[in-house]
């Protein structure tokens, strides 16, 4: 068996029913020897994370309900039997079964998907207490609370399948509270440059008619023959508390980000410490304010809150290798902003 037939055979079912996560992260070259869950979780993960809405969708939908039809029918995969067992879902009263089948037609009827949750190490009354909190969410915060837990679930299955502890691969447990900081250009000033007209040159253009607030940054992306682009990034609203589990840095570039609408959203930056991302520092950045975070800056992920945001982001195309990811041993959460 070739190592690509031998990795697809071992890791194709982590993410349930979706193959396709595997084979990409293969094919992208995401996956090298040895084999260490943190790894092959966070490649898994960066494949899920970069699909489609429709396709991450898919995945949510192969997904069963807990303690529902397939269960009783024992047509569960092995993975998801092994998992609701051990929660203890195969062993409810009536009464409790009623309540679950209940809970799941309205879930379903609401979201288009099933509940989804990471149930190893929690109890029936945890997971009740979780599907009645995660009901009332908007479509947006359950769609992106779900792929979170998809990937919490995917990431305990490789921890498990490469014999790791779970905190390798799956840091969801108990989490350090991340503060949320007043944005200033001073002490975002490790990391990169605050975009915004306070600070900028003003010139008047095109007849006195128009401000131009001239070079809030300067882009620094032409290492290893790169070229400034411009792209539109759409973020997602992210479900709150949420928890960094990972962070990310961009070689080769500076990467800048503006938002299209006036809405405010959060960044999560941190130094270096001996090539891996130190304590997280968390900034609630106005609306209408941009960041350049500069070449090689630990950062997280856009988050936006609240509702489906449009950046403007300029940052470097270009041969090489310009990202890399790191996953915390342990999560820190960001309450609600």
């Amino acid at each position: 068996m070739s190592g690509r037939d031998a990795f697809l055979a071992r890791f194709g079912g982590v993410y349930e029913h979706s193959a396709w996560v595997a084979e990409r992260a293969w094919d992208h070259g995401r996956i090298s020897e040895p084999l260490e869950a943190a790894a092959v979780a966070s490649a898994l993960a960066a494949e899920f994370r970069s699909a489609s809405a429709d396709a991450r969708l898919a995945v949510l939908r192969a997904h069963p309900d807990l303690a529902g039809k397939l269960a009783i029918a024992d047509r569960l995969t092995e993975e998801s039997k092994s998992e609701q067992a051990g929660a203890g879902l195969d062993r409810l009263s009536p009464d409790e079964l009623l309540t679950f089948t209940a809970l799941n037609s309205r879930y379903v009827a609401d979201f288009g998907f099933p509940f989804i949750i990471a149930v190893k190490g929690l109890t029936k009354d945890d997971i009740l207490a979780a599907f009645e909190a995660r009901i009332a969410n908007s479509a947006e915060e359950e769609f992106a609370t779900a792929c979170a837990q998809v990937e919490r679930i995917a990431g305990l299955r490789v921890a498990a399948l490469l014999d790791e502890p779970v905190s390798a691969s799956a840091p969801a447990r108990a989490s350090q509270a991340l503060p949320l900081e007043a944005l200033t250009a001073e002490a975002f000033s490790p990391f990169g440059t605050v975009l915004d007209t306070a600070s900028a040159e003003l010139r008047l253009i095109n007849g006195g008619t128009t401000e131009r607030f001239h070079a809030l940054a300067t882009a620094d992306t032409e290492a290893g023959s790169g070229r400034t682009i411009l792209s539109l990034f759409r973020a997602q609203p992210r479900a709150f508390p949420y928890s960094v589990t990972m962070m990310e840095r961009h070689p080769l570039g500076s990467q800048a980000f503006f938002p299209m609408s006036g809405r405010d959203w959060i960044a999560v930056v941190a130094t270096d410490d001996n090539g891996r991302p130190g304590a997280p520092r968390g900034f609630r950045v106005p609306g209408g304010v941009g960041l350049q975070y500069g070449r090689n800056v630990w950062h997280h992920p856009l988050i936006a809150v609240g509702e489906v945001a449009d950046f403007l982001v300029m940052d470097r195309d270009g041969p090489g290798d310009n990202l890399e990811e790191v996953d915390y041993p342990e999560p820190f959460s960001i309450a609600r902003p």
